[in-house]
């Protein structure tokens, strides 16, 4: 805990530095954060590929809205909640581009080496992201933030701009139409 602790002492005090103008201390921000941003961003959005760019733009965001952060929460989940919003408005913009279908191929998850198991690995990790982009958005997000990107209940609410008894209700609900998504069918069942 004492490192956590520290991270966002370090978080803070860099956000200080890049708010007086200091380049570094506000590329070591995105350095830390980027790969949870990029997760965040992928999870809403359902394409690694426009994750990036969803980032990216957050980022130079972020970077004129500085002075805008009031030290509520931590400094991580102040950014992450920026990527997340960014990305909520690319999907609401773009809804028409995507398809359904094709969300679980986008996602992109890639385990291969050639392995008896890491191919089983590869079918479950494909058989998960098909059943996690068959929920509802809401659903998606919530589980997205707290078990691909590992966040807390507290960064999460703090990410998706909720209270965190919504999350943890939303993840409740999300986890049980998920199990009901990766259960195999009536005709299987009854084998």
């Amino acid at each position: 805990m004492g490192d956590t602790r520290q991270a966002a002492f370090d978080d803070v005090t860099l956000l200080s530095r890049a708010v007086d103008g200091d380049l570094d201390a506000y590329g070591e921000l995105m350095t830390r954060h980027q790969s949870a941003a990029l997760r965040v961003a992928a999870v809403i959005c359902g394409s690694t590929h426009d994750a990036s760019d969803i980032v990216q733009d957050a980022f130079v965001e972020l970077h004129s809205r500085l002075n805008t952060y009031r030290g509520t929460g931590t400094v991580r989940s102040w950014m992450l909640r920026v990527v997340a919003n960014r990305a909520k408005n690319y999907v609401r913009g773009d809804a028409r581009r995507r398809q359904r279908d094709d969300r679980d191929a986008r996602l992109n998850i890639r385990v291969d080496d050639g392995t008896d198991e890491l191919a089983e690995r590869r079918l479950e990790h494909e058989q998960l992201a098909a059943a996690l982009s068959r929920l509802p958005e809401r659903d998606r997000q919530v589980l997205g933030c707290r078990f691909v990107v590992g966040l807390s209940e507290a960064e999460t609410a703090e990410t998706l701009g909720v209270p965190v008894g919504t999350v943890k209700s939303r993840a409740a609900r999300a986890l049980g139409r998920l199990a009901t998504e990766l259960a195999p069918t009536g005709t299987e069942r009854g084998r």
